[in-house]
Order: C-alpha cells, then sequence, then structure tokens
C-alpha cells in the first residue's frame, strides 16, 4: 500500500481546514425580512449560530376597524396590535428540510377597545336589561393581552446554511395569554341596570376574552441572508 507523501499529506489538512471554515462561515450569518400575516406587517433580523441553532427580533402591528357582539350590545370597535417579538429557532436538519421549532416570547400593548352601540330610541342593554343615558354617555369596554405572552411555533425558512440572497419564510404558531378586561359604565346607567347586572354583562366579556386567549400567529415573509 503507497504511503500518502508529506505534501500530499499537507494539502489533504489544508483542503480539510477550507472546507470547515467555509461550512463555519455559511452557518454563522445574519438576514434581515419583511412579511403579513395575523400580527400585521412584519420587519425583522435573524442571526444564525450554527446548522442547527438562530435567533430573530421582531417588530409588528397594524390597526383594524371591526363590530363584535356581547350581552346582546353591539360594539364599535378597534383592534390594535403593537408588539416585538423575540423568537429561537431549531433546525432539526436544515441541510435537508429547512423546517424549524421556535419558541419565544411577545410583548406589546395588543389590544382591543369598543364602544356601545346604542339601541332603538337611544337605548343601551346591559345584561338584558334597557338603560338610557341622560347626558350622552357611553358604554366602553377593553380587552388587552398581558405584556409578555410566550410563543410556541413551526416554520419553513430563516434557513441557517442557505446560499447568500432572497428567500421565503413561513411561521405557525400561537401567543399564549388571556386578555383582561375593561368595561365602564357610567354612574347613572349602572344605577338604572342595578350593580349584579352590570357584574353578569362584565362577567360574559370575561367569557368572550377566554376564547382569545390562544391567538393563532401566521407569518409568510421575504428574506435577504447575507454573511
Amino acid at each position: 500500500m503507497k504511503m500518502m507523501g508529506g505534501k500530499s499529506l499537507v494539502a489533504l489538512i489544508a483542503a480539510c481546514a477550507v472546507g470547515v471554515a467555509s461550512q463555519a462561515a455559511q452557518a454563522q450569518s445574519n438576514e434581515v425580512y419583511g412579511g403579513v400575516g395575523t400580527g400585521g406587517i412584519v420587519l425583522g433580523a435573524g442571526h444564525s449560530f450554527d446548522p442547527y441553532f438562530g435567533a430573530r427580533a421582531e417588530l409588528g402591528g397594524f390597526s383594524l376597524s371591526h363590530t363584535f357582539t356581547s350581552d346582546s350590545t353591539d360594539y364599535d370597535a378597534n383592534l390594535r396590535l403593537i408588539h416585538g417579538s423575540l423568537f429561537a429557532d431549531f433546525f432539526p436538519a436544515a441541510s435537508f428540510v429547512p423546517v424549524h421549532l421556535t419558541a419565544g416570547v411577545i410583548f406589546g400593548g395588543d389590544q382591543i377597545t369598543g364602544d356601545a352601540k346604542a339601541g332603538a330610541g337611544g337605548t343601551y342593554t346591559i345584561n338584558g336589561v334597557p338603560v338610557t343615558p341622560t347626558a350622552g354617555e357611553t358604554i366602553t369596554a377593553k380587552l388587552k393581552w398581558p405584556t409578555v405572552r410566550p410563543y410556541l411555533g413551526i416554520g419553513f425558512g430563516h434557513n441557517p446554511v442557505a446560499k447568500p440572497g432572497f428567500s421565503f419564510a413561513a411561521d405557525i404558531g400561537v401567543a399564549f395569554g388571556k386578555p383582561s378586561v375593561t368595561y365602564n359604565v357610567p354612574a347613572d346607567l349602572a344605577q338604572q341596570a342595578g350593580a349584579e347586572n352590570v357584574a353578569a354583562a362584565e362577567a360574559k366579556l370575561q367569557d368572550k376574552a377566554k376564547d382569545l386567549r390562544f391567538y393563532p400567529v401566521v407569518t409568510v415573509a421575504v428574506t435577504y441572508r447575507f454573511f
């Protein structure tokens, strides 16, 4: 068996070193991205530490007017999402399938505010009891998510071993956190309805808030990766 010469051995070691350095440089990379989803318009930046782990930071938000109903009362409402996010991504096999598992936190002031719409004759309904404002008062409600919420999800893209340039990414997951409820009833309307009916109407809003404790987060984005 022919032994490898000294020069050949040095050349092999050098080639291996170049390959390892190339892989390390490719694994540690940065990206920026922009997208849209259920969290609004998203702008973010990410860093890959190695072929398995990466971290991302995002800013997102939007505002949407809509109507919701509680206790047979319609509310002119505004959904306002303004938040930041920090994510840690794990890639089980990025070289084969660029799928990642994600854990993180979402923090900010996401909330829904609403003004009750008066019914026929300018009356409001509080737990089935009609009340009439005497000075143009309005019943208001606010549902506000916790300032910090955990997030779990799965996604495609943000690949730590991808070549530099443009690509696409998608994420789907859930943010966890029950909104708190603020129910404001002017004193004269509360007196007309009675304290027990005001409490019952607020409890119905609390039940509606329970349905929003799991907020679906779906995002599609265009990314640009560079080294």
